[in-house]
């Protein structure tokens, strides 16, 4: 017998383990800490009520009144084939009620999402997967028309800015979830600013970057009005690590139509690998800026 009930604080050094074994390339349990506090009911697991150990998991996070994303759904694998999962989905179904519902799909689980839970429309690009075991950082060049680009901490009057840019990336309001990532601990966050015409900072972007739970960094998210931008916020997240530290790898995950962001990372050693998914709505697709975004900020708990 299983008990369906909502995440605690405290269960989440013994949830963490389920998204690792799977490989999930997210944050380590201050991400899912994160999203407790953005949602408190937002992520529900699966309790064996015989042992009290979780057995499964899935998010349903309401990220405004009107749109809510399902992800880190996972099943132990001595549990699965027992309906458990369809359990734990229909709890993050029914919490999102009435919302436009979206989620990130792997290839072999698309036409179950898309053909019969109702995930009917899909982006028209992939969320890709990038990575590097030695990273490298790669010259660059200075000038007064080069984007300024400094690490912001959490307390810093520029966070502000911060959530002003992020908000002309979105459709719906996101300052608690920028707030909450920057929060983070572990987390090093940059912004990149010029000067304008009428020599005022105006903010070109910003970026983030944690340890990942596979051990690797995560750069996650990187938004930017440009090339310029984005390479001064990524080289200027991966210098403040020591030579060590890079060789822990990166990673980012990238949308497939910013060909920029593409050759973006590859300039700091960061190659596409096979891993694709494909972002999938039940109402509509959420449309966002692909240009300006070179790096998303996950695939686990929300969408841009």
């Amino acid at each position: 017998q299983f008990v369906i009930r909502n995440l605690h604080c405290n269960d989440i050094s013994e949830l963490i383990s389920l998204p690792r074994l799977e490989g999930r390339e997210m944050g380590q349990e201050s991400e899912i800490s994160t999203w407790l506090n953005i949602d408190p009911h937002g992520i529900f697991i699966a309790v064996n009520v015989e042992d009290g150990l979780i057995a499964g998991c899935c998010s349903g996070i309401a990220l405004s009144e009107t749109h809510g994303y399902i992800g880190m759904f996972v099943v132990k694998d001595i549990y699965r084939g027992l309906g458990l999962g369809r359990v734990l989905w229909q709890a993050a179904i029914n919490r999102l009620g009435n919302r436009n519902v979206s989620l990130s799909s792997a290839a072999k689980m698309l036409s179950f999402y898309r053909d019969k839970a109702g995930f009917s429309l899909s982006a028209e690009w992939t969320v890709d997967l990038y990575t590097a075991t030695k990273p490298y950082l790669p010259s660059i060049s200075i000038s007064r028309y080069f984007p300024f680009t400094f690490i912001v901490s959490s307390e810093s009057l520029y966070v502000q800015a911060l959530i002003a840019y992020d908000s002309s990336i979105h459709k719906y309001n996101r300052s608690r979830i920028v707030q909450e990532t920057i929060n983070e601990p572990g987390t090093v966050t940059a912004m990149s600013v010029k000067l304008s015409a009428s020599f005022k900072l105006e903010t070109t972007g910003y970026a983030c970057m944690k340890k990942g739970l596979q051990g690797h960094w995560l750069l996650a998210p990187v938004y930017a009005d440009d090339y310029s931008s984005a390479k001064s916020l990524v080289y200027s997240l991966l210098s403040s690590l020591s030579s060590e530290q890079r060789q822990e790898g990166v990673v980012a995950k990238l949308v497939s139509s910013n060909y920029e962001a593409a050759k973006l990372f590859y300039e700091f050693g960061l190659k596409r690998t096979s891993y694709q998914l494909q972002r999938l709505f039940t109402k509509e697709v959420f449309e966002i800026p692909e240009k300006k975004v070179f790096a998303l900020q996950t695939s686990v708990f929300c969408t841009e």
